[in-house]
């Protein structure tokens, strides 16, 4: 029954230093929210129901939804924590916990010797500014725990959970060799050692990544890429003797045939025998070029997963839009080959080849807009950049020639003109079906994430997944249950990654709170800043609608303005 008839609380002698009275309590299990109280003491909830004692701080919750923080189970912010603390701009959409070291990439272990080889493969596989690494990272540990050290004398703004990467620990026991062949059985057994030291230090698992997307500027492939099934398996039966753990892993065929995926699902089945531990992996996206593979794999999971074989794939609720400029550096060009060759040129160059007749016909040659979009009515421009092309925002490339009753291609590359190579643009590459993607988002077998936040600074931009969530996929569409997406968002990737004592409201679990208008909460549109070391730029969502949030009992965010407090902690093994 709950605080439906009853005060659910804590005996406790001290007074209530925060009480949010008269919200709709949605306590992360999908039951139904509820009007009522809730009482916070240090970092605990103590009480939730009728709250009829005074706290030291009240907070009127009328009209307001109160739930669980949020948590962010696939991010790459183990850098930006150096010179952003508060992992900007997680919290100001009610994010309070979140996992970093996903896809094998972390910052530890690492000798000194080794940074900046870390540090280039963090640029050319996350998307991270070299400058900016460089700059920002404050260099003080050799292994992970002093890693996890240096994370608690910074005090970050949220709850940090760890992955140790895959990457880092091959490069700290084979060096060079890393990206030059598979392990000999002696050097498994060295990175086993290396996993379990990470672990015993409070990694919650560890990472990978066999993506062929993912290397380095001159091709070389990431570490993890080099590792055969014997070192995967050995590293996965390293987690098997532990009683918590989780793997991840950024597959090889994210985009491939829809048969490449089973087969490599089977094998992460195969991980989760040998550790007897949950693998989850990701992306899996509504993908035009394989129609229903989605659902394919999701269907396959769900039976690994009834057969104690527990392989969860990570789905995202926001369409995969990238975006780029011709006037700077951008991860998406890089690794486009028809693009990159342009990018390399100096600016006049550029703006000379987009004005040549022979160039824009090579252009309109190319099948699917030469790599960039699927097509011109994909190509969107979002941020124009001058009064005469502001008119043309979020409109397509498509729309936009036919409103000037040119050629697609001539519409594009006019536009690259007028705003001096400046324009942004952007295109959706998968989950652009939002009806197939309602139908994964409901699957039981997944798991939502896939903010990537902290990486892929200046071209994606998805860390406010949760409020677009509750906004576009809640109140918008109809699409989800209010109570079933807060439940997405809290209870289940706590309780799958084993993240203890968060992710619902219940006297003595964490004080991580968020207080959000349900008829307001919404993703604000995306702006540039240039606000990280050395003046590099990312791209930003600020939020609508997140009233308050709580991280350990203390607001980092109090009605609708971050603060400058860092009550996080590093939840080291989860706890």
């Amino acid at each position: 029954m709950g605080w439906r008839g009853a005060e659910e609380r804590l005996e406790v002698r001290s007074m209530a230093d925060l009480v949010i009275r008269g919200a709709a309590l949605c306590d992360g299990t999908g039951r139904a929210a509820a009007p009522g109280d809730l009482a916070v003491a240090g970092d605990r909830i103590i009480a939730l129901g009728r709250v009829p004692e005074r706290g030291t701080r009240e907070v009127d919750g009328t009209g307001l939804v109160l739930a669980p923080g949020f948590i962010d189970l696939h991010t790459h912010y183990d850098c930006q924590l150096f010179w952003d603390p508060f992992a900007t701009p997680s919290p100001w959409h009610g994010v309070t916990t979140v996992v970093t070291g996903n896809c094998g990439f972390t910052i530890a272990p690492c000798r000194p010797e080794d940074r900046e080889t870390l540090m280039q493969l963090l640029l050319f596989v996350e998307g991270m500014p070299l400058e900016t690494l460089r700059a920002g990272i404050r260099w003080a540990w050799d292994d992970f725990a002093g890693y996890l050290d240096a994370l608690e004398r910074l005090g970050p703004g949220v709850n940090v959970v760890p992955f140790v990467g895959h990457s880092a620990v091959r490069f700290r026991v084979m060096g060079r060799a890393a990206v030059e062949r598979a392990a000999t059985p002696e050097e498994r057994a060295r990175m086993a050692a290396v996993v379990r030291e990470s672990m015993a230090a409070g990694a919650i698992g560890w990472s990978t990544s066999l993506s062929p997307t993912h290397f380095f500027g001159d091709g070389t492939p990431a570490p993890s890429r080099l590792a055969d099934a014997e070192e995967l398996l050995e590293l996965a039966a390293a987690l098997r003797p532990l009683g918590r753990g989780v793997i991840e892993v950024a597959p090889r065929s994210t985009i491939g045939p829809p048969g490449d995926k089973l087969e490599e699902q089977r094998f992460f089945a195969r991980l989760a025998e040998a550790s007897g531990k949950l693998v989850s992996w990701a992306p899996l996206l509504d993908n035009p070029f394989a129609p229903g593979s989605a659902a394919t794999l999701l269907a396959e999971a769900a039976e690994l997963q009834a057969a104690g074989r527990t392989v969860v794939p990570q789905v995202g609720c926001r369409p995969l839009e990238v975006r780029f400029d011709f006037a700077e550096p951008a991860f998406y060009l890089e690794n486009n080959p028809v693009w990159r060759p342009l990018m390399a040129k100096p600016r006049d160059e550029r703006r000379q080849l987009f004005a040549d007749p022979g160039f824009r016909g090579e252009l309109a040659r190319h099948s699917f807009v030469a790599g960039l979009a699927p097509s011109w009515d994909r190509l969107v421009c979002r941020m124009p950049q001058s009064a005469g092309t502001r008119a043309w925002q979020d409109r397509s490339v498509a729309e936009i020639a036919a409103a000037r009753g040119v050629a697609a291609v001539d519409a594009f590359c006019d536009l690259v003109l007028e705003d001096d190579l400046r324009a942004q643009w952007g295109v959706v590459l998968m989950n652009h079906d939002e009806a197939a993607v309602g139908e994964i988002l409901r699957h039981p077998a997944g798991l939502l994430a896939l903010s990537d936040a902290g990486a892929h600074v200046d071209t994606l931009c998805d860390q406010g997944f949760t409020t677009y969530l509750l906004g576009h996929w809640v109140r918008d569409l109809g699409a989800l249950g209010l109570e079933e997406a807060v439940r997405l968002l809290t209870s289940v990737p706590a309780e799958r990654y084993g993240i203890q004592g968060r992710g619902r409201l219940a006297p003595g679990h964490a004080a991580d709170l968020v207080l959000f208008d349900p008829t307001r909460v919404a993703t604000r549109p995306t702006e540039m800043v240039h606000d990280l070391p050395r003046g590099q730029r990312r791209l930003l969502q600020g939020a609508d609608g997140v009233e308050w949030v709580v991280v350990n009992g203390v607001p980092v965010v109090e009605r609708g303005v971050p603060t400058e407090r860092r009550p996080g902690r590093v939840l080291r093994g989860g706890s």
